[in-house]
């Protein structure tokens, strides 16, 4: 490196070449672009009258006395201080140019086409001065790109030398016509931005030797390499993504890789090249590492999924990691959630904030994680594909039931995302139609693949099949497939398809679009063949309407009813369940269902949703009172009570089925009341309260009309109507319902009966919420000397009502009273079931508060941390952060901490408790806003 110097007497010299970073002194750095007449090296050893007098002299002049004015003896400019006759000084300096800009004390920026005047505008004018900045030269050539980021300390200047502003002052104007992120601007590691981002910061600027596009990125890029003018410029970025590429791999960087699997998509291996939309989708989906969004939408049917999963499969190593949720409805998309959270920490388990949760009972929880490691700074060359994204929410209407897409799209402007959709007004990014396959030698394709059959291109029934069903690949698929089970001409296929759909326009005239009835005869003429091989196959596939489309298993149908059809009982033998399923999978109609592997029961078996709406529409045009019934009934007794292993993943797969009852119609509920109040139980386990309460009266009525409003069944679905009622906080409709049940209780049972005490102490909980503790302590009271009757001192029903009191004692300010029975309570809890069971560890939390309010802090602090370590044993550290007992006593430690003078770490458990309940109950309940008033007042 050979640099300027300027002494007193206004001469300049060059230093000899330094060939160490130790030798080279502080020293400043010009940025310009070239003009006509520069100052060259070998200008430097003449006479200064000669150099002195050209264009270019005015931009040394310029630096030497910026220097001088920071205190800076030498500076260096590339138009004098490099011999480009020695092509090895020039090699070196072109591969040492970025650490050059780097290691100036500053950079002078030299912008010849910004004059004086625009540069000090008034207020007035500013838009005149921003406009000529914006479109200076300086930003559009290739070498000035590493010219603005490599040095710490960058100044602007007009031609006439007026400053303009720096880096720090004119960052917002940098960034918006640069395009490169503050935080690169800012001097972050290069290393913290993608390959394709770093890519994207040179596009649309030139240099004037074609190879220079290349090697001007060798800095941005950390690599080095020859240069070799004359290559191209073609060669020349060939051989930069090949340094690059051996330096990524060589060097240590945050690694988003995530193996590539289509393990559990619905793949089908007939697809054939949909050459124009995917070259449409590699278009739209090109980027910079921000966010790119394609929407395929089409027909159902019609190849949308596997158009994705060509892509997908095409272009797999441009993402780091391919993803494939399906977006039907929320359980669907939860569920394809945890699969993608399992995929990140099977090849990432440093993600700790995943790793925390509990995949099935933090769902949402989930999705949140998943959306922020997908959000992490430099993570952008991932692909999501939301598949079945056919129930969007397209209005504002609160009583819009579909899907919110948004909600479950990373937040972070990066990444690329196909969306699969039937419907057109889906408007999220670049919207591509999916039309039929116009090219005969596709469909040919297709239906020799999927019958197995040789020579259909010179056979002319084929030919005439496939202009019948008109280029739709999913008919074409099942036209196949009944091809290759049953040995007829195709030109008989073609005669039985028209005679199927004359019947099928005869009976259903709204059907439809032409491209529906295709389908539909297409399927109908599977479904005659299935009646006549395996009756019960296509009882099955009739039956399939009730249920959701996918995940019906063979323990979910195992519920025998003697009031439906004899066939249904013959599908609780396993063997015909299995003979039925194969027939149907061996026509198309069904594949195996992918489940999450903790799933609880054998394997599920799904449907397309276009057959399924087939199933709804054609083989169920006149819906079955029995069928529908049957369907409630089988859901209903596979309903798991808590107690049971893994009930919470059973609950998982009963969800999607029971959501198709709330709009199922009935003839009448008689008999089987209990199934809505098992499905109540279902919804209310999971926390959907409107859906859980529509159930339980469903049930209530039920009963009242069965059995009379005073029958027990009747009075155990109105207590649980009350349960339900206090935990949504509707204290008054709780009350109610729990007097009803009590009376009847009363009434059937007698006053001392342990169902009549259960809910006198539930009575008893709802008073204490309203603050009418006098009646809640007499409810507790009467509980209390029931259950010692019954049970005795000290079993645990017992023992809960003893609790409650010294809880209600406690609001009333007995503390001496609530403490003598808190630690009674504790007493019996640690003997009868264990020292760290949950009901014990509520206690232990309840001292606590108890001995705080007391002034006992350092009694109250030994019960809180008891309390806090035994809830992560008990309910372990991945649903810590959802559980609420564990939440609270984490804010009521804060508070402690707080009064004891550790504001510090008050503050840190304060802040963790509020984010984990606002997570669980969401920012506006009232315990979230007060936790956050906690907060305030300690800051």
């Amino acid at each position: 490196m050979r640099l300027l110097q300027h002494d007193n007497a206004g001469n300049y010299s060059l230093t000899p070449d330094l060939t160490s970073d130790h030798q080279i002194p502080p020293y400043a750095i010009l940025s310009h672009t070239w003009g006509p007449d520069e100052v060259v090296f070998t200008d430097i050893a003449n006479t200064p009258d000669r150099w002195q007098q050209k264009a270019g002299y005015a931009k040394i002049q310029f630096c030497a006395e910026q220097a001088r004015r920071h205190g800076l003896r030498y500076f260096w400019v590339d138009s004098c201080c490099i011999d480009k006759s020695d092509s090895i000084e020039l090699q070196t300096a072109i591969n040492s140019m970025f650490r050059w800009y780097r290691n100036a004390k500053i950079c002078y920026v030299y912008l010849s086409d910004v004059s004086n005047s625009t540069a000090t505008s008034t207020q007035d004018d500013v838009a005149t001065w921003e406009t000529a900045f914006q479109n200076s030269r300086w930003f559009k050539r290739g070498w000035t790109l590493q010219e603005l980021i490599a040095p710490n300390a960058v100044e602007f200047y007009s031609k006439d030398g007026t400053w303009i502003g720096d880096k720090q002052s004119l960052e917002p104007q940098l960034r918006d016509i640069t395009h490169i992120p503050v935080k690169a601007l800012r001097g972050a590691p290069l290393s913290d931005f993608t390959i394709a981002e770093r890519e994207a910061w040179a596009r649309g600027r030139q240099t004037k030797y074609e190879e220079d596009m290349a090697y001007s990125l060798l800095g941005i890029f950390e690599v080095h390499m020859p240069l070799i003018y004359g290559e191209g410029r073609q060669n020349a970025q060939k051989r930069l993504r090949e340094e690059v590429e051996k330096a990524v791999r060589g060097a240590r960087y945050i690694d988003f890789s995530i193996t590539f699997s289509l393990f559990d998509v619905p793949e089908t291996y007939h697809f054939v090249a949909r050459t124009g939309e995917l070259i449409e989708m590699r278009e739209a989906l090109a980027s910079d590492g921000s966010r790119r969004i394609v929407v395929l939408h089409g027909l159902g049917g019609i190849g949308k999924t596997q158009i994705a999963i060509a892509y997908a499969k095409r272009y797999r190593d441009e993402y780091s990691a391919i993803f494939w949720l399906n977006i039907k409805d929320e359980t669907s998309i939860q569920q394809s959630f945890t699969k993608v959270a399992r995929q990140i920490l099977l090849q990432h388990p440093e993600a700790s904030y995943l790793r925390a949760l509990d995949p099935q009972q933090d769902q949402e929880k989930v999705v949140e994680a998943v959306k922020a490691w997908l959000s992490l700074p430099g993570n952008t060359r991932w692909l999501l594909i939301y598949d079945n994204y056919d129930n969007p929410r397209l209005s504002n209407d609160i009583n819009d039931r579909g899907i919110n897409i948004s909600q479950f799209i990373p937040e972070a402007y990066q990444g690329s995302i196909i969306v699969t959709t039937r419907l057109s007004q889906v408007d999220l990014g670049h919207r591509i139609q999916v039309k039929k396959l116009e090219s005969l030698h596709d469909s040919l394709e297709i239906l020799a693949t999927t019958s197995g059959r040789d020579g259909l291109d010179t056979d002319i029934g084929a030919k005439r099949l496939i202009e019948e069903l008109d280029g739709l690949p999913l008919a074409l698929a099942t036209a196949g497939t009944y091809l290759r089970h049953v040995p007829i001409r195709l030109a008989d296929y073609l005669r039985l398809y028209n005679e199927s759909w004359v019947r099928l326009h005869t009976d259903t005239p709204n059907l439809g679009s032409y491209q529906d009835r295709t389908l539909c005869s297409t399927w109908q003429l599977s479904y005659m063949q299935i009646q006549k091989q395996h009756p019960l196959a296509a009882h099955l596939l009739r039956w399939w309407a009730y249920f959701n489309n996918e995940d019906i298993w063979f323990e979910l149908l195992q519920f025998k009813n003697p009031d439906g059809p004899a066939w249904i009982n013959e599908l609780t033998d396993e063997l015909n369940f299995n003979q039925a399923i194969g027939a149907l999978h061996n026509y198309g109609f069904v594949e195996p269902y992918v489940s999450a592997s903790d799933s609880v029961g054998s394997r599920g078996y799904s449907m397309h949703a276009c057959v399924h709406s087939w199933t709804v529409s054609v083989l169920n045009k006149d819906p079955e009172d029995s069928l529908a019934r049957a369907t409630v009934a089988c859901v209903a007794a596979r309903v798991p009570s808590r107690n049971e292993d893994q009930f919470w993943s059973l609950q998982n797969r009963l969800l999607s089925h029971a959501a198709k009852f709330s709009v199922m119609r009935l003839d009448n509920d008689n008999g089987i009341e209990w199934a809505f109040n098992n499905l109540g139980s279902l919804y209310a386990d999971r926390g959907k309260m409107e859906e859980a309460e529509a159930m339980y009266i469903r049930a209530l009525r039920g009963y009242e009309k069965a059995w009379g409003p005073e029958h027990t069944l009747t009075l155990s679905t109105v207590n649980n109507l009350g349960n339900l009622y206090s935990n949504q906080g509707k204290l008054e409709e709780a009350e109610a319902m729990y007097i009803r049940a009590l009376r009847g209780k009363e009434k059937a049972w007698g006053p001392e009966h342990t169902s009549t005490l259960n809910t006198v102490n539930n009575l008893g909980a709802v008073y204490s919420d309203q603050g009418r503790l006098e009646e809640a302590e007499a409810m507790y009271i009467r509980a209390l000397r029931g259950c010692k009757k019954a049970w005795g001192p000290e079993h645990i029903s017992t023992l809960d009502t003893v609790y409650r009191l010294g809880a209600l004692y406690f609001n009333q300010g007995k503390l001496e009273e609530a403490e003598a029975i808190l630690i009674r309570t504790l007493r019996g809890y640690e003997k009868v079931v264990s020292h760290e069971h949950i009901l014990t560890l509520n206690t232990v939390n309840n001292l606590g508060a108890l001995y705080f309010d007391q002034g006992k802090l350092e009694k109250a602090k030994a019960m809180y941390i008891r309390a806090l370590r035994g809830y992560e044993k008990v309910v372990g550290p991945q649903n810590i952060t959802s559980y609420r007992p564990a939440i609270t006593t984490s804010w009521n430690l804060g508070l402690l901490l707080s009064a004891q003078g550790k504001p510090n770490e008050a503050g840190i458990l304060l802040r963790r408790a509020y984010v984990n309940l606002k997570a669980l109950l969401g920012p506006l309940h009232k315990d979230v806003q007060s936790l956050q008033n906690d907060i305030q007042d300690i800051n």
